[in-house]
């Protein structure tokens, strides 16, 4: 028996946007999984297999606060984490830990995780579903989401692989600033990137990213087995210390952390390259645009995704 720690945020919101920003602040914090509790319409972008409508929450429903649940495997410092907080959320909240004790959650976990969609052409699976490619055009990323941020089903994952899609012709080299499991790196390979590095600050995103590349099925895009794709994953805090150039740099990251990758991100991009910005929500997006300086800057494509805002810019010379 593992003993963890489960970290509770009673939220007076409910608003999926507002809720799915405080699931991503735990997990950016080091949360293996978050749970959410009494939060109406959070489940309603979901496919509905079996067409019935559904009900509306009862008044004594609708009065209870809405609870989000994050699960560490450490302990949590009150006082470094108040501040977290405090610095990140712009409403009411209060929150509290607790010691638990937790046995195969991440087999539980595994039963409910789905094939994702991510656009016409990228699937994400996970690494235990047997499925084959059903077209040829079909980009497919194997993943084992369960240990760092980024399975392809949140909105700022999709944003930051749409935009992929959109910038990208081929043999790029790509920066993934904030790897977490490896999709976007994954993603930007699949897209024929010559060259892809992730960078994490978290070692054990590293490891599962190191993880997940071991996963994909190289012979199913016309490599050969013993295929060594030319993709790595580092430790590093944002770009320090980077100095080779490449055609594109994306971050999904917290916004106030964004900030201080933009002067470096500027030197790092050849002419023309182009800025891939996440983990934006909506409401912040105008502060975020205003953040980048229009002298280096031209914002080529803002899109939004239920709640979030994902911007792509390119290196004015």
């Amino acid at each position: 028996m593992t003993h963890w720690t489960k970290v509770t945020i009673y939220l007076e919101t409910k608003k999926p946007d507002e809720v799915e920003y405080v699931s991503h602040l735990l997990f950016e914090w080091g949360a293996k999984g978050t749970q959410l509790i009494n939060v109406d319409g959070y489940m309603e972008n979901k496919e509905n297999l079996f067409g019935e409508i559904p009900l509306a929450p009862s008044l004594k429903e609708q009065d209870k606060r809405g609870l989000v649940l994050g699960f560490f495997e450490q302990d949590i410092e009150k006082d470094l984490f108040d501040s977290y907080l405090e610095d990140n959320l712009y409403f009411d909240y209060s929150w509290e830990k607790e010691p638990i004790e937790m046995e195969n959650w991440q087999k539980n976990w595994m039963k409910n995780y789905r094939i994702q969609e991510i656009s016409r052409f990228i699937k994400v699976v996970p690494v235990w579903d047997a499925y084959s490619p059903k077209y040829k055009d079909e980009k497919v990323i194997y993943l084992d989401p369960g240990v760092a941020f980024g399975t392809g089903d949140h909105p700022t994952t999709r944003l930051g692989a749409q935009a992929l899609e959109m910038v990208m012709r081929g043999d790029e080299k790509v920066y993934d600033v904030g790897t977490g499991s490896g999709i976007l790196a994954l993603i930007a390979f699949a897209l024929s990137a010559q060259k892809v590095v992730g960078y994490d600050l978290d070692p054990q995103a590293i490891a599962a990213a190191k993880q997940n590349l071991t996963y994909q099925k190289w012979q199913n895009m016309g490599y050969s087995d013993d295929f060594q794709p030319p993709i790595s994953f580092h430790v590093n805090d944002l770009l320090r210390g980077v100095e080779e150039k490449v055609n594109i740099i994306m971050a999904n990251i917290l916004p106030h952390i964004l900030l201080k990758l933009y002067q470096d991100a500027y030197q790092l991009l050849e002419k023309g390259g182009y800025l891939i910005l996440g983990g934006i929500l909506t409401e912040k997006a105008e502060q975020a645009i205003d953040s980048l300086s229009t002298d280096q800057w031209e914002i080529i494509q803002i899109n939004y995704y239920k709640g979030w805002a994902g911007i792509t810019a390119q290196k004015k010379e």
